[in-house]
């Protein structure tokens, strides 16, 4: 993308951008100093969602979250979806606010005003609904892996953890931005007129990926969280890397093929 063309956007969208930007940092601050119980806006309804989907009731404990003592399932302050929330929330505020309002510009700031709302209010149900489903595939797939005499080598529960997690959120993310994509699609190639059409691919595609990036394993390294286990850190950013990237490529050939069919 021109330089010219990213100080127009800037120039256009700053004042979204910042609202953006604070909307996910300080979301971000709160949550990392949050229980249970400042959580129950989001954690209520996930629960009923995921009893809904597994016909298990789970009831509240203060401080701790909702729980099932029958299968000892916590839906905790741990497993809000918030991080992925936030994701969300900025893959649509700043891959698509500039679009918003007529393709001359017309209307830009009361469009630029609707869409960054209905993106937060967007992924907080959005979160709601996968992370539920999120949540019922962690409750039912560990279970046969945890036969006596079943050696899942690399397949620790921490890690299968993470790949259902990663897995779930990350092809989810790919949906929404689709989603966000078409509803704001434009029939020109403003956002890179000059790329070459596998450039032109690959940077359209590329905002969730660069967003689950920058969120969860971007800003923990940042705050050295690497440095209380390095293994372990290093370990769970392979894993993330790998699972988000196969994602991301077999998204991008979808979109390509699909693309070829239409034109």
């Amino acid at each position: 993308m021109p330089l010219q063309r990213i100080r127009t956007l800037l120039k256009e969208n700053w004042i979204f951008y910042l609202a953006g930007a604070v909307f996910v940092l300080g979301v971000k601050l709160f949550y990392s100093q949050a229980d249970a119980d400042e959580l129950k806006w989001i954690l209520a309804p996930t629960s009923r969602w995921v009893s809904i989907l597994c016909g298990i009731p789970f009831e509240y404990m203060a401080h701790t979250g909702f729980v099932n003592h029958d299968i000892r399932f916590i839906i905790a302050s741990s497993c809000s979806g918030i991080q992925f929330m936030l994701i969300a929330a900025a893959t649509l505020i700043f891959s698509f606010v500039h679009r918003a309002g007529g393709a001359d510009g017309t209307g830009h700031m009361a469009a630029g005003i609707r869409w960054t709302a209905f993106s937060v209010v967007s992924a907080y149900l959005f979160t709601i609904l996968v992370n539920g489903l999120r949540i019922m595939l962690s409750i039912y797939i560990p279970g046969p892996l945890e036969m006596p005499g079943l050696d899942l080598g690399w397949l620790t529960p921490s890690s299968l953890h993470t790949l259902i997690g990663t897995v779930t959120y990350f092809s989810s993310l790919l949906v929404l931005y689709r989603l966000g994509d078409l509803l704001t699609e434009r029939k020109t190639r403003t956002d890179f007129p000059t790329l070459k059409p596998h450039l032109f691919l690959v940077a359209r595609c590329a905002p969730p990926l660069f967003w689950y990036f920058f969120i969860v394993l971007g800003i923990p390294f940042l705050n050295r969280a690497w440095q209380k286990d390095f293994k372990k850190f290093a370990d769970y950013a392979v894993l993330v890397s790998v699972i988000c990237l196969l994602l991301f490529f077999s998204y991008c050939l979808i979109f390509k093929i699909r693309h070829k069919k239409l034109s």
